[in-house]
């Protein structure tokens, strides 16, 4: 969820502040924030969201399409194979 004035932050339930960014451990003083879904319902600046988002998304391009030198594990799919990985990308199903 966006957070952009006081008025939104007190709706999501955060008091002041003076909480922490989980992801930098700098304090949050200015907006627009980010409100995780999470179960712990974490805060972020944008700017940490977006660059937490970004992790992820490579971790999981490259767990599931490895770098040549390596193999591919598993694809997730029971019916048929998802994708296939070659020369070091990602192809979507045909």
């Amino acid at each position: 969820m966006l957070i952009v004035n006081d008025e939104q932050r007190l709706r999501a339930g955060i008091p002041s502040l003076s909480k922490r960014c989980p992801y930098c451990r700098k304090a949050l003083r200015a907006y627009p924030l980010i409100l995780s879904d999470d179960a712990g319902f974490a805060v972020y600046h944008a700017a940490c969201a977006a660059a937490l988002a970004i992790e992820i998304q490579v971790d999981l391009y490259t767990f599931f399409c490895p770098p040549a030198s390596y193999r591919q594990l598993f694809v997730l799919d029971v019916i048929q194979e998802a994708g296939t990985c070659q020369e070091d990308r990602c192809s979507p199903p045909t």
